[in-house]
């Protein structure tokens, strides 16, 4: 029974199996089986979990209480034995979501050995999260965030809650407060998917010749690694980063950039990733000379021009860049991961890099009394942004300070980079960063212990001649309309298939929406003709991955939820009204696609 269970959770939920399997055999407080009835107790007394006789009259009534709503995610405090869980995914319908929270892992463990859960366990629409409300309920979390949902639309109890009522609603605050953190984030990577294509398009003909990143791995291992962002410390780190120029590769984002040029600190690199404007602010009104830039083909247009011809690239999982290294017969690009923030970006690059020595300035991500998380003369500092809002903070351990208040934003990029380092325990990280908030497995360092800890073996630095060496490296210029002509001609096909279907189901009579219908021969013969689009889709999946990630990807990621979850009488109505909407979403994204090409390539490349 048990391995049945865990084969589900191994492929849904890692993280999960980990704790479980971690656990040893012994069964939990609180809760104890006979057979497979679930026992629960109340001092020392027990009873089974929902009654033997009126588990259905019981879990009805619970149910019935609930204030439910589509479209929504729910939690759900305590796994129990399941029972709740199945009811509420029986009498719930597509698009509901449930995140099951459970303190014990053991217990689950204990279940899983009893009860067939594969059901629940494989259910799209079922979440789990187990553990103390720490770095694993966040990782929970952060799966949970990924569902294409705006909220969390409420936090419900079993009877289980009075078990553990003071983990259940520490757990119900927690819950709340970083997911709505989390999803607005994760919203903004879906609705920037267009500025990332635009961005890409437009970047072509300046990023096409630029080398690889990939190009420099493992060539720095004895060389310590400095990673500069804009938190407030900075300004007491300046001297300590004049002190080692020359000793360390010093490497930052667009935001602190300004602020290091000002000092007199020229770094050896700068990192930008974001696809917006406001990235741009770093670099006005300060001098870029000699500095290179790395970035993905998805960068702001604006920052790739200032730095033509002296710009490391990497790939982010795009299919347009993919599509054009193809061509020129390269490799498709190193990928580096933003780890939610640039510094992230920097972050990686130091793994990139083969560093094994790590040095965090600046990175304080917590707020000063002032409500401030930035250096001044910063990118951030020319917003005025502050955080006041103390009570929506995480109060965790300072490096130096008993306590500091972590906003919600900045505990996300927290967490990143405290998971990115627990996976690289090689490499030794320091965080140099007095005021700022503790981050696990960076010990704090004082500036004289740092400076002995770099040595004087580094005196001489060959990251910037190995840079300039690649950058000299002359490349052909491609030919676009080569590259994309393939492109073209799928999206032409697509455009003309998903507008004649979506004319056809929008001529439909609506006497067709009667349940008399339901099976009327028209629409059969409708959705048999939908799967020439599947079918063109299913035969170029390099250029479909390109239409997906910009104009249509949140329509057609909300759209295959629905439709898979579709069970009502009318089915093939409602299946056909999907799928109406589906070809419109895919009519305006081949559209949209073509006018993007031919404004950001010229009229040749789609002509």
């Amino acid at each position: 029974m048990l391995e049945s269970n865990l084969v589900i959770l191994r492929n849904r939920f890692p993280e999960v199996l980990k704790r479980i399997l971690s656990c040893p055999n012994q069964e939990p407080i609180h809760f104890k089986y006979h057979g497979n009835q679930l026992h629960t107790f109340r001092g020392d007394k027990s009873f089974p979990t929902y009654g033997n006789k009126n588990r259905e009259n019981l879990l009805s009534k619970w149910f019935s209480n609930l204030p439910l709503k589509k479209e929504a995610l729910y939690a759900l405090t305590g796994f129990g034995d399941g029972s709740q869980i199945r009811h509420f995914i029986k009498h719930t319908e597509g698009g509901t979501y449930l995140l099951v929270t459970e303190k014990d892992p053991c217990l689950l463990k204990e279940t899983f050995s009893r009860i067939d859960c594969s059901d629940i366990l494989a259910n799209d629409r079922f979440l789990l999260g187990t553990g103390e409300c720490d770095d694993d309920f966040f990782k929970d979390l952060q799966a949970a965030a990924m569902l294409g949902l705006a909220d969390v639309n409420g936090v419900i109890f079993s009877p289980l809650h009075s078990v553990d009522e003071s983990y259940y609603d520490k757990s119900r605050n927690e819950m709340v407060r970083q997911y709505l953190v989390i999803r607005p984030l994760m919203e903004v990577n879906l609705r920037t998917g267009i500025n990332l294509q635009q961005n890409t398009f437009e970047n072509m003909a300046h990023m096409a010749k630029s080398p690889d990143v990939g190009e420099l791995a493992d060539q720095f291992q004895d060389i310590p690694f400095i990673l500069v962002g804009a938190g407030p410390s900075l300004d007491d780190s300046i001297d300590f980063l004049r002190s080692i120029q020359d000793k360390a590769i010093i490497v930052t984002s667009n935001s602190p950039y300004r602020k290091l040029i000002n000092s007199g600190i020229k770094p050896h690199l700068v990192v930008t990733a974001d696809p917006l404007s406001p990235t741009l602010a770093g670099f006005q009104n300060v001098s870029l000379e000699g500095v290179p830039l790395a970035c993905p083909f998805s960068a702001y247009p604006e920052i790739v021009r200032r730095f033509s011809g002296r710009i490391l690239s990497w790939v982010t999982f795009s299919p347009i860049v993919e599509s054009l290294k193809e061509y020129m017969g390269e490799k498709p690009g190193t990928p580096i991961m933003e780890q939610g923030t640039v510094s992230g970006c920097v972050l990686d690059l130091s793994k990139l890099f083969g560093c094994k020595k790590v040095i965090l300035i600046g990175q304080d991500m917590c707020v000063r009394a002032d409500g401030k998380y930035y250096t001044d003369d910063s990118a951030y500092a020319d917003t005025g942004r502050h955080f006041t809002n103390k009570m929506d903070g995480h109060k965790l351990p300072g490096n130096t300070l008993p306590e500091v208040v972590v906003e919600g934003r900045l505990f996300v990029y927290l967490k990143t980079f405290e998971k990115f380092i627990s996976e690289n325990p090689k490499v030794s990280y320091k965080n140099l960063a007095k005021t700022g908030v503790k981050i696990k497995g960076a010990d704090y360092m004082e500036f004289s212990s740092a400076l002995e800890w770099i040595g004087s073996d580094s005196s001489s630095v060959p990251f910037a001649d190995r840079i300039t060496s690649l950058l000299s490296v002359k490349k052909e210029d491609p030919c676009l309309l080569e590259v994309f002509s393939g492109l073209r001609k799928f999206l032409l096909k697509l455009l003309e298939e998903s507008l004649s279907m979506a004319v056809k189901i929008e001529r439909l009579p609506e006497k067709y929406s009667g349940t008399n219908y339901s099976e009327n021969k028209t629409i059969k013969d409708l959705l048999k003709q939908s799967t020439k689009v599947n079918t063109l889709i299913d035969q170029n999946p390099q250029y479909w991955h390109i239409l997906l990630d910009g104009k249509t990807k949140a329509e057609l990621a909300i759209y295959k939820r629905i439709v898979r979850d579709i069970n009502y009488a009318n089915k093939n109505w409602t299946l056909i009204q999907k799928n109406k909407e589906y070809f419109w979403a895919l009519t305006e994204g081949c559209h949209w696609l073509l006018q993007l090409m031919e404004e950001k390539l010229g009229s040749e490349a789609v002509s």
